[in-house]
């Protein structure tokens, strides 16, 4: 089936035309990196880290805004958990509000996940709803390419650009961490993958909303000690540091990939009028 992405202009008209849109690849000022644990390199058993890309919930907001102006909702549910749990989960309904045809009646169509936070994180109630909102836009589509479309990066631990750098704690894992010149290096191989024909044919062309050009904006650098990539794992600096099977980085036209599905509950509903009708 061939996309067509290409041929649709914004603001969306239908769901179909925004599904078009929701998937476009994000500009690479849109896209952070981040190290999320040691893994196996060149023999090591902790010898290198795997690296995630991922964006910030204010680029999930800026994409609803240009595809679905006025169109759309989010709703919001912290689910209740044992005084002594470990995890705190939020769901996070996304309804976008249009017709299936252009001439059609408005449908409400619902995607919705849950989004999690370790109980005793310092980030705060808004990390909670951060993750929720991103993981609900995944379902529409935002940002649902980091999954699959990524071939998997892991950099050698050590002190260089182009290296995972830890820093020292007494009694604690490993804080790691990308050196500005490596995240600019990750961010050029992610253009370079995004550029592809492949892409271009599946996804459609990058769609921009005002990103700088080189790293990511205010808005979203201040998101990031508390952003979740698109991923599974744990992102805090203290997560364990056990060895995983992970491809090995392959140059700078290799991009990021999370290799991790989303959590939680994925629903579409579109209200008994959508693909899924009797």
């Amino acid at each position: 089936m061939q996309n067509t992405s290409r041929s649709v202009e914004l603001p969306a008209r239908t769901h179909a035309e925004a599904g078009a849109l929701f998937r476009r690849p994000f500009v690479p000022g849109a896209i952070g990196f981040r190290a999320m644990s040691k893994v196996p390199y060149n023999g090591d058993p902790f010898g290198g880290a795997q690296v995630a890309a991922y964006i910030g919930a204010q680029s999930v907001l800026q994409r609803l805004n240009a595809v679905v102006p006025g169109r759309w909702r989010q709703e919001f549910r912290l689910l209740e958990s044992r005084p002594e749990a470990k995890k705190l989960y939020m769901a996070c309904r996304l309804i976008v509000t249009l017709p299936i045809s252009p001439d059609g009646p408005d449908v409400e169509a619902v995607y919705e996940d849950v989004g999690e936070m370790d109980a005793g994180s310092r980030a705060g109630l808004k990390a909670l709803y951060s993750d929720a909102r991103k993981r609900a836009g995944v379902a529409a589509g935002i940002g649902a390419y980091l999954y699959t479309s990524l071939a998997p990066v892991v950099l050698p631990i050590g002190p260089k650009d182009r290296q995972v750098q830890p820093i020292r704690r007494t009694g604690k894992p490993d804080t790691l961490t990308l050196s500005p010149a490596t995240e600019q290096w990750l961010r050029h191989g992610y253009e370079q993958r995004m550029s592809t024909e492949a892409v271009r044919r599946d996804l459609g062309e990058i769609l921009a909303h005002g990103e700088p050009d080189r790293g990511m904006g205010q808005g979203e650098a201040a998101e990031q000690p508390d952003a979740q990539a698109f991923w599974d794992g744990e992102a805090s600096p203290g997560a364990p540091e056990r060895p995983q099977e992970a491809g090995q980085y392959r140059g700078a036209d290799s991009a990021v990939d999370t290799s991790a599905q989303g959590n939680g509950v994925v629903v579409v509903d579109f209200g008994g009028l959508g693909p899924d009708a009797a």
